[in-house]
């Protein structure tokens, strides 16, 4: 698990979680948070971590997989967009979404939450979350198609 290689990595290093947390420029308590799992880093912590620990980032994503081909899921066959232009879309996508549609759908692509503790998040159970998330990656792909032509 994450928060297990996070802990092992900090440890193999040498340094105390209040050495990593001034690197990261956030608080101990929440590299803390990081290392028993109540709580995961974002994708630019991510990134930072592995430059920290010296990992590739693949490494400490082995579990996000699944999400980040969900998401490539959503550009169809035969579009072609550049590695520029998907961050704009997407920007551009989430501002049509409802607050809580793109709270829902943020909370899972860009803080890789689980659709249950999404779902503790907004009160709602765990299958409607992932029914929003399912709907959402199709609002999108329809999106990145009108966006293409």
């Amino acid at each position: 698990m994450l928060n297990e290689k996070l802990a092992v990595l900090r440890s193999g290093s040498g340094m105390t979680q209040e050495q990593v947390a001034d690197r990261m420029f956030v608080s101990r308590e929440l590299v803390s948070k990081w290392e028993r799992g109540s709580r995961k880093p974002d994708i630019n912590a991510l990134k930072k971590l592995s430059g920290l620990y010296g990992v590739k980032l693949e490494y400490l994503l082995e579990e996000e997989k699944d999400l980040i081909l969900e998401l490539e899921g959503c550009v169809p066959d035969g579009v072609q967009i550049g590695a520029e232009r998907l961050p704009l879309l997407l920007n551009a996508f989430l501002g049509t979404l409802s607050d809580r549609d793109r709270g829902v759908f943020v909370r899972r692509y860009y803080f890789l939450e689980t659709p249950s503790d999404i779902a503790n998040a907004f009160g709602i159970r765990e299958n409607y979350a992932r029914t929003i998330l399912a709907r959402t990656r199709k609002k999108f792909t329809k999106y990145i198609k009108e966006a293409a032509r």
